[in-house]
């Protein structure tokens, strides 16, 4: 009797942590738990604030007005991964929220997935983002393929494709593509173009445009190049 006991304890416990999916559309929040919302999803405070863990998927528009946004720029250092075994880390699993489509918020600093197109008003986080990245401030993503463009600049762990910065200029960790910004850095690989006041890069195959650019071989003005170790 008591191990019939167990067993179906055991049994409901199993069916109370499957939490199955939900549904909804046009209009829903992400406030909500394990919901997958086609259409238009809505959102005031980042999830991570929460101690929901679910994944939210939004397959259309995803809208998030986060009334503290403008201070993510005090925080005390960049949510960036600082090591291999921390990108590969925070890669595990799944993201808060899976955005396919179009992303608009006031700022975002949660781990968080986009395929499409984002736009920030100031700072951008996200986890894994393939598409256009906007940023009023700066983009900080994790894994970044496509064209990253940001008032202030650009910081990538892993990246393909095109950055565009200012001031704060383009930082990477590894990079194959076009930067263009005040200051372009690859720290550890990369290939394709740099274009900048100054240029510096590692393991670097490609030239670089600037009034001084660095890479593993030597350093030079206006022009510099690299295509063998």
């Amino acid at each position: 009797m008591k191990v019939l006991l167990l067993i179906c304890a055991v049994f409901v416990s199993f069916l109370g942590l499957a939490q199955p999916r939900k549904f909804r559309a046009p209009l829903w929040t992400t406030h909500d738990a394990n919901v997958d919302i086609v259409g238009a999803s809505i959102g005031f405070i980042p999830r991570d604030f929460t101690s929901d863990t679910s994944l939210i998927r939004t397959y259309g528009v995803r809208i998030e007005a986060f009334p503290l946004s403008f201070i993510y720029f005090m925080s005390p250092k960049s949510p960036l991964s600082s090591s291999n075994a921390a990108y590969f880390d925070n890669l595990k699993g799944n993201a808060s929220q899976l955005i396919n489509g179009l992303n608009i918020a006031t700022g975002s600093f949660e781990a968080i997935d986009v395929n499409g197109i984002s736009t920030t008003i100031f700072m951008h986080y996200s986890r894994k983002h393939n598409g256009i990245a906007l940023a009023g401030i700066t983009n900080t993503i994790e894994r970044g393929n496509g064209l990253m463009i940001a008032y202030g600049g650009n910081e990538v762990y892993h990246g393909n494709g095109i950055m565009v910065g200012t001031l704060f200029g383009n930082s990477t960790n590894t990079f194959n593509g076009l930067q263009i910004s005040a200051a372009n850095f690859i720290s550890e690989k990369g290939s394709g173009l740099q274009i900048g006041i100054f240029n510096s890069a590692t393991n670097f195959r490609g030239l670089q445009l600037g009034l001084w650019n660095k890479n593993s071989k030597r350093s030079l003005p206006i022009l510099n190049w690299q295509f063998k170790g």
